[in-house]
């Protein structure tokens, strides 16, 4: 009995700091948040906050924004992200393929901006 408990307490003490150090080195800054839902829109999902708080609701999601890139130019977003532009909302999409790169989409409009 007195070796189980000695076994559970050194096993504990190792596991749970790398258990509790893995999370914190793979852990964001904190302050976007970052989704990849399991059903969701295929690739990473980045929203700032303070961005989402100050332009609230906006015209063309993540989603619509990632189906005029590819139409567009093809590939396959990997990334989405609420930026800002003179002002105004945009999605930074990060495109992996034939055209690989980042291309801004305005998020009120639709209309693509500039891509790498």
């Amino acid at each position: 009995m007195r070796r189980a408990a000695t076994w559970t307490v050194a096993v504990t003490g190792v596991a749970l700091p790398l258990i509790v150090g893995t999370a914190l080195a793979s852990a964001k800054d904190g302050r976007d948040r970052v989704a990849t839902p399991p059903g969701g829109p295929g690739f990473e999902l980045r929203i700032d906050p303070e961005l989402d708080a100050r332009f609230g609701p906006r015209e063309v999601n993540a989603v619509q924004a990632a189906e005029i890139v590819t139409a567009r130019f093809g590939g396959r977003v990997v990334r989405a992200e609420l930026d800002e532009a003179g002002g105004r909302p945009i999605w930074e999409m990060k495109l992996d393929g034939a055209r690989a790169g980042e291309v801004d989409v305005d998020a009120t409009t639709g209309a693509v901006l500039a891509g790498d």
